[in-house]
């Protein structure tokens, strides 16, 4: 029996071994090698002196900020409204996932459409008369990191929407009868029974989509460009355009360990029991 499940297991072990584990050791070592070889820190020291290096974390921490919040406001709103019942629950329901299915490299083109200078949401704000000459998107940081957020969270929201409709609906109807039954009104079930007993939910989703967005690399590049480095951007034109993939090593070094002491922080916050559940 022991042997049989370790059989199943292989293929797993393998796949996680060869495209995961081995790619990251890889990096790590990479990350620690002098390009006329020896060990050190130097391509650290290169990229903490270089000018977009600071940009490119503060960019990316704030990207992923503004898209978590969105996504996770948004998310439980649809969750919330998918929760009960109503007519055409279906056609809503395939709707909102279909950002979901799209390519992000679609998505991103779909976006330019929308923030462009002469794009929908222009013309929209202009025919509602809140502007008389069109903004410029991705003309500053600030509005370009607004953007490429909106465009993360219009992707993928559907993500969280899915994994907070799933925690919505393992909670037992039981317990919003007896809270009714105790006079609880709407708001007050919401704060004291939803949400305590969304919180694995709400761990999962954030898990799942804050190391996704921490990643972000093809939005903010086919929106802004390199005029908005994140850490992902910046290690790939480390490695294609500067021919240095000891640098573009450790960026991607610092991307990872940013993404495990974040998880690990919130998880320590948020106590024990939200691994265990």
């Amino acid at each position: 029996m022991r042997r049989r499940v370790l059989l199943g297991l292989a293929p797993l072990v393998l796949y996680l071994g060869a495209l995961t584990l081995a790619p990251v050791v890889s990096t790590l070592v990479l990350s620690l090698r002098h390009p006329e070889g020896g060990w050190g820190l130097g391509a650290f020291r290169a990229i903490a002196g270089h000018y977009q290096f600071a940009e490119a974390v503060v960019n990316t921490l704030a990207i992923t900020g503004i898209s978590l919040a969105l996504e996770f406001c948004l998310g439980l709103v649809a969750a919330l409204s998918l929760a009960g019942r109503f007519r055409a629950q279906g056609v809503v329901r395939v709707l909102l996932l279909l950002p979901l299915g799209v390519p992000t490299i679609v998505a991103a083109a779909a976006m330019r459409y929308v923030f462009g200078t002469v794009g929908y949401l222009n013309e929209l704000l202009y025919r509602l008369g809140l502007l008389s000459l069109p903004i410029d998107w991705t003309g500053s940081r600030g509005l370009a990191l607004l953007t490429v957020a909106v465009a993360d969270a219009w992707k993928v929201t559907p993500l969280v929407m899915l994994i907070l409709l799933a925690g919505l609906q393992a909670i037992p109807r039981e317990v919003y009868e007896a809270a009714r039954t105790d006079g609880a009104g709407p708001w007050q079930q919401f704060v004291w029974i939803t949400l305590p007993l969304l919180r694995p939910a709400l761990t999962l989703a954030l898990i799942v989509r804050g190391v996704d967005a921490f990643r972000i690399f093809a939005l903010p590049l086919a929106l802004v460009g390199r005029n908005l480095p994140v850490l992902s951007t910046y290690a790939y034109v480390e490695y294609l355009e500067y021919g240095n993939p000891y640098t573009a090593a450790a960026s991607s070094t610092i991307l990872l360990l940013l993404i495990l002491f974040t998880v690990g922080a919130y998880l320590r916050l948020a106590g024990p029991e939200e691994v265990l559940r």
